[in-house]
């Protein structure tokens, strides 16, 4: 399910902020490390770049059984 879950966050980063490039870190189970990089962060604060990535992952972590319970570490670039 682990490789499931990362190829399912990767294709949602991915896919709502085109030209993205998302990589994912497995921790305790449903936990995960994420770092993005995209071009579209230029110009954003640290939040609304943060916001933009947990945007695009939220459907991901909606429901008791939920594939995605949390986030330990989001780091974002700028491209």
């Amino acid at each position: 399910m682990g490789a499931d879950v990362v190829a399912s966050i990767v294709s949602a980063v991915e896919g709502a902020l085109a030209g993205s490039r998302c990589e994912v870190a497995p921790g305790s189970p449903g936990h995960y490390a994420l770092t993005v990089v995209w071009a579209g962060f230029s110009g954003r604060s640290r939040l609304e770049q943060q916001r933009a990535v947990l945007s695009a992952i939220a459907p991901l972590m909606k429901g008791a059984a939920a594939p995605l319970h949390a986030v330990d570490r989001l780091t974002t670039r700028v491209a």
